[in-house]
């Protein structure tokens, strides 16, 4: 902490003791007057006050104490403390005088109430005086200009009430006040506190703050500060967080209980700010997300970018993918979280699809050869690999409908083929492998699979109709069991089944083993 030059010239100019101290109770300067009284020479700088006074704090007022550096060489002295704020911190100064001093007691008093005078024209800020009665004893030159309405009013003596009122009674109070009553009511409700802080808007457009605190004797000191810039930028802050895009909540850093939400989250999650302002910030999170993401909240080391993607549901039950960024804010004792949420669901949507379009048939949307291939190794890895079976299907007179009707027809007719052998296949993973292939994946017995066969040829009874006319197409089927091979070995098994069930006469199905019966169907 520093004092001005101009504080420093004039403290050590004043015929009184007086000794400076920091917010933690040590000197940090000692005039001359002070080094003489004290026999301390230069070492009184950085002492612990207590050293010198035992009787510390005294926090203002005037008060009889022994002072001085050893028990046996502590002289008694009247002391007055006065402190002031500069800049976050604040400045105490004790002036001190000893009581066997020649000079008549109201002449040392004068010199005290000059001192004091001289002290509070010099800070930065409107300062006032008041005795126990709540009536004015001193104010510096910025009071009286600050509310330049009451300063001929202004003398020593005159209760604070009565000024209040005088300046509510004429029309150059620089206050603004709706309620006149009422204001005065609560102004004097607060100034009566022990510590009160309060701001207050005037009729030109600026703020200040009212710093008002009793001191020790029942007396007290009031600060006026202006506050405007402050103020505005508060505004401009509060207008970027309401006029923001994205959704941003503000919440309570302990009980992470949302205390403001601008207009973007209000209309992102859908609900009535009264009610947002009501939930935690992780109560819109799905069910199974809610415990992580407040535990992630809780356990903030620092700032947290958005990395993980948080699914939130809104007041119309919808569900949102979001990517959350979170800034911890400190003020005082204070601890806030600003977040920062970032709809993603059409990218996720987006990928989804996309990933969804890599693995699926475009025009039957069932899986594809790829994903057909990964679920059989997956299935070929399980505890179940030996039950593991394919069926290889072809269809059986379809080129014609292509050369015939078109592709377009064609088309048709390979989406209805999709739904019949997913129909039939009850759960089994169907698949178009390309062309009119298709291939289904099952975990079972033979026998299984038998009826599996016989359930799809049995789908292609009923025929197509294309352009109003009745279609008939068959299907050939070849059956392939794992038995041990690996994925190429059972594809080609099936295929080779699938070539004979073709040669043998289609619309039949054929496994690799020819010890199971066979069941013919007309050609189709």
């Amino acid at each position: 902490m520093t004092l001005g030059a101009e504080i420093l010239a004039f403290l050590e100019a004043c015929p009184m003791a007086v000794i400076v101290l920091d917010t933690t109770g040590h000197v940090i300067f000692a005039n001359a007057e002070a080094r003489h009284l004290l026999h301390l020479e230069d070492r009184l700088s950085g002492m612990g006050i207590a050293e010198l006074m035992p009787e510390w704090p005294l926090l203002s007022g005037v008060c009889t104490v022994l002072a001085g550096d050893r028990p046996g060489c502590r002289r008694l002295c009247r002391v007055q403390v006065i402190s002031w704020p500069t800049g976050a911190e604040t400045v105490t100064a004790a002036f001190l005088e000893p009581v066997d001093d020649e000079r008549p007691a109201g002449h040392a008093a004068r010199e005290a109430n000059l001192r004091l005078r001289y002290v509070i024209e010099m800070l930065p800020e409107a300062v006032c005086v008041f005795d126990a009665n709540d009536r004015y004893v001193l104010w510096n030159q910025k009071y009286a200009e600050l509310y330049a309405d009451i300063a001929e009013h202004l003398r020593p003596g005159v209760a604070f009430e009565d000024i209040l009122r005088t300046s509510l009674a004429g029309d150059g109070m620089c206050e603004l006040v709706e309620d006149k009553e009422v204001w005065l009511s609560e102004r004097m409700k607060k100034f009566h506190q022990p510590v009160s802080q309060e701001e207050q808007q005037l009729r030109d457009g600026r703020w200040l703050r009212h710093d008002d605190r009793r001191t020790p004797d029942g007396g007290a000191i009031g600060m006026r500060i202006d506050i405007t810039g402050l103020k505005q930028r508060e505004d401009w802050l509060r207008q970027l967080f309401d006029a923001n895009p994205m959704p941003m909540l503000l919440c309570d850093g302990d009980s992470l209980a949302i205390l403001q939400a601008n207009r973007a989250a209000v209309d992102f999650y859908g609900i009535q700010p009264a009610v947002l302002l009501s939930k935690r910030a992780c109560d819109m999170h799905v069910d199974s997300e809610l415990q992580a993401f407040e535990k992630v909240l809780l356990h903030l080391d620092s700032d947290c970018d958005a990395r993980t993607i948080w699914r939130q549901t809104t007041q119309d039950g919808s569900e949102r993918h979001v990517l959350i960024y979170v800034r911890q804010l400190h003020e005082g004792a204070e601890h806030r979280l600003l977040l920062t949420v970032a709809d993603v669901s059409d990218r996720i949507l987006a990928e989804t699809e996309a990933n969804r379009l890599a693995h699926h048939d475009i025009l039957t949307g069932l899986p594809n050869r790829m994903q057909f291939y990964k679920a059989l190794e997956k299935a070929l890895a399980s505890e179940e690999r030996g039950k593991v079976i394919i069926c290889c299907l072809d269809l059986d007179g379809f080129k014609p409908v292509n050369d015939t009707f078109g592709h377009a027809a064609g088309d048709e007719v390979l989406r209805n083929v999709a739904n019949r052998l997913q129909m039939h296949a009850r759960g089994h993973l169907v698949a178009r492998l390309g062309g009119d292939e298709f291939a289904i994946l099952m975990t079972g017995e033979r026998a299984e699979a038998i009826d599996l066969a016989e359930r799809c040829i049995g789908a292609f009874e009923q025929p197509f109709t294309i352009n109003g006319l009745a279609i008939r197409l068959g299907i050939s089927i070849g059956i392939a069991a794992a038995d041990g091979v690996d994925r190429e070995a059972l594809m080609q098994e099936a295929d080779r089944a699938l070539y004979r069930a073709k040669a043998d006469g289609r619309n039949i199905w054929r496994m690799t083993h020819q010890d199971l019966p066979v069941l013919k169907r007309a050609k189709a």
